[in-house]
């Protein structure tokens, strides 16, 4: 078994990767996300925005993030 097999077959890599590529999708799509949702923070999740709010612990509240284990991107968009 070669490693880039171990690791497609690791959970915790394949979360990362999909951890990122909500990141990578972020910021591709920043300059749009800037128009809709200045000073917010916005919730990514399989390449979609799915929640935003200008309160972070509303945010994740709203989301129930706090001992979660799924592959959500939130960041700041600045206004």
């Amino acid at each position: 078994m070669d490693l880039d097999s171990l690791f497609e077959n690791d959970d915790g890599f394949l979360k990362f990767e999909k951890l990122r590529g909500n990141f990578d999708w972020f910021y591709s799509n920043y300059d749009e996300l800037r128009k809709n949702y200045k000073s917010q923070y916005v919730a990514v999740k399989e390449k979609t925005n799915i929640d935003n709010d200008y309160d972070l612990e509303r945010l994740l509240k709203r989301l129930n993030l706090y001992n979660c284990d799924e592959s959500i991107a939130i960041e700041y968009v600045a206004g």
